[in-house]
């Protein structure tokens, strides 16, 4: 099973000013220095292949995450990462999509506009929802006025599925089940399993509900996973200032990981406001919160063969290899 992450940033997409861009090389240049890699060309390749330790971007496209495994691809969520999706498909010839609606604001559907195999002969999309309203606020941004195009002028065949919560279904050899999260309009996480691996995507979740027993029915699709992609959008501090604004913190997902037992968490929806340096400040308070509670969660670490869960911090373009982490 893989997982590519095609946009992790919430709210808004997200561009990076000259001087963000500047700051960054400085102070990865300043990384490799310590590390002894002092030739442009052993930078290059060290920022390449991972030695420097952290991406010099984490991107700025709003949330699409890929899930795929048994020859079958599914697509969680339409932001605006969701346009180098079609870009590549168009090359690589594929012709039918399946898409998993977490729910309906904007930054999850902005990507759908400029999806090129939309406007193509022979291509079949299915968008996979809960809210019974999706076809509604999907079609409405092609009206013609919030986009050039109206709905009738789409080339490709777009067909909407409105599933139950908390009742699997099938998208070819793929099983999927969606699930309840906190969010201001309703929002729903998916857990998708292939193969004996599972992958949950909860994004534009605020985790209000922190116990067990608050998670009732839903704690179930938390147990036990592969990988978790968490919505991260803030830190400790601006959380407790945001209530009831849907989002949540790297150090929520990481104790939910370690008492779940999850193998790995993918840190995503970064804040739009969030330059590098704070997403790796963020990343290194949970990774501090990890080393912290290992104590407390060991006999849950001892039966799945591990000393705590995988941390990593998304961004645009990472590809996970599930069976690997």
């Amino acid at each position: 099973m893989q997982v590519t992450l095609w946009g992790t940033r919430g709210s808004i997409p997200r561009s990076m000013p000259d001087n963000e861009l500047i700051a960054i090389l400085q102070s990865s240049v300043n990384r490799a220095k310590s590390m002894g890699i002092l030739s442009l060309d052993d930078f290059a390749d060290a920022a390449r292949d991972g030695r420097l330790g952290r991406p010099l971007s984490y991107g700025g496209a709003t949330m699409c995450t890929e899930i795929a495994s048994g020859g079958q691809q599914v697509y969680v969520d339409m932001g605006s990462g969701f346009r180098d999706v079609g870009t590549l498909a168009l090359q690589q010839g594929q012709k039918e999509f399946h898409v998993l609606l977490t729910h309906m604001h904007w930054d999850h559907l902005i990507g759908l506009p400029f999806f090129l195999p939309l406007y193509s002969e022979g291509v079949k999309i299915h968008i996979h929802h809960i809210h019974k309203n999706a076809p509604e606020f999907v079609k409405i941004k092609f009206n013609g006025i919030n986009f050039p195009l109206k709905w009738d002028q789409l080339t490709a065949s777009v067909e909407f599925h409105q599933h139950k919560i908390y009742e699997k279904f099938k998208i070819g050899p793929l099983a999927v089940v969606p699930f309840t999260l906190d969010h201001p309009g309703g929002s729903f996480g998916y857990r998708v399993e292939h193969g004996g691996h599972s992958v949950v995507v909860a994004v534009d979740g605020e985790f209000k509900r922190r116990t067990r027993k608050a998670l009732g029915k839903d704690l179930v699709f938390f147990q036990g996973l592969d990988l978790l992609v968490f919505d991260s959008q803030y830190d400790r501090l601006e959380l407790d200032s945001r209530f009831d604004w849907g989002h949540c913190t790297p150090t929520v997902g990481t104790e939910l990981a370690q008492r779940e037992g999850i193998r790995a968490v993918a840190f995503v929806h970064h804040d739009p406001w969030a330059p590098a340096h704070k997403l790796n400040a963020m990343f290194q308070e949970a990774l501090d919160f990890l080393a912290t509670n290992t104590p407390e969660h060991a006999e849950v670490w001892k039966a799945r063969g591990a000393t705590g869960p995988k941390l990593i911090m998304g961004y645009d373009g990472l590809v996970l290899n599930v069976d690997k982490l």
